[in-house]
């Protein structure tokens, strides 16, 4: 990752959080959000739906909308459990043998609470039904995979940001032609510090062998965060 992409990703970053803190608050569906319309206008733009990691908000990323196509819908939701210090996760991480898991009953009510909103956002904007990307970083990328691997036929791809995949996620898993069908970008970071990077190519090999054909993309040095690099490799994804 250069130095200078990093001083203007953070540079961009930090305006545009900024201008998200004056960004109005969304409620009334399943999970709070915030949204940006399409500036280049379209009957049934695509969609991108963003899902923050553990201890955020719905404004982390909802920052990086100045790297998004113009013409996008982008709906960057907030995760339903509020944490003590501030912020919110979509689960509580525990250890099942030895082995990173999540809490099983949030786990599930996290996963029915974004396909929900998945389907109130696309009828409340008329977003193209065809062309929904579900994205997340950390927990968020982990949601990602859970909600894409197990309803693919709601999504057109997901974009997994510093993830990896929980064994109890496995057994759900039906190898079915929506899943065959669904695109899948992953980013992850050679010196990623919180989910290791062998976590992460273990989870795209794990998706090899049911077939599929993830786009994944190993970044050295960086840890647990997204660069610019990142963005510029999701943003081809997203426009092919």
């Amino acid at each position: 990752m250069k130095k200078v992409s990093t001083v203007l990703l953070l540079t961009i970053v930090f305006a545009a959080y900024a201008t998200a803190q004056n960004a109005t608050l969304q409620e009334g569906l399943a999970l709070k959000y915030l949204v940006q319309l399409p500036t280049e206008k379209s009957a049934h733009p695509p969609m991108i739906v963003l899902l923050h990691g553990y201890g955020s908000d719905e404004k982390d990323l909802f920052a990086l909308r100045t790297f998004i196509p113009k013409n996008y819908l982008i709906i960057s939701a907030r995760a339903p459990y509020p944490l003590p210090g501030g912020g919110y996760e979509w689960y509580e991480m525990t250890d099942v043998n030895g082995v990173h898991d999540g809490n099983a009953s949030q786990l599930a009510n996290s996963k029915s609470l974004i396909e929900k909103f998945i389907k109130e956002v696309t009828s409340a904007y008329h977003a193209d039904p065809a062309r929904v990307c579900l994205m997340g970083f950390s927990q968020g990328a982990i949601m990602s995979y859970r909600v894409g691997l197990t309803s693919p036929s709601l999504l057109k791809g997901i974009g997994v940001l510093s993830g990896t995949i929980y064994p109890s996620l496995k057994p759900m898993v039906k190898n079915t032609a929506a899943l065959k069908h669904l695109g899948i970008f992953i980013a992850h970071g050679t010196a990623d510090e919180r989910i290791s990077f062998a976590d992460g190519k273990a989870a795209s090999d794990y998706l090899k062998s049911l077939g599929l054909k993830p786009d994944f993309h190993a970044y050295p040095e960086m840890g647990h965060t997204i660069s610019r690099d990142v963005l510029s490799d999701l943003v081809k994804w997203l426009t092919q």
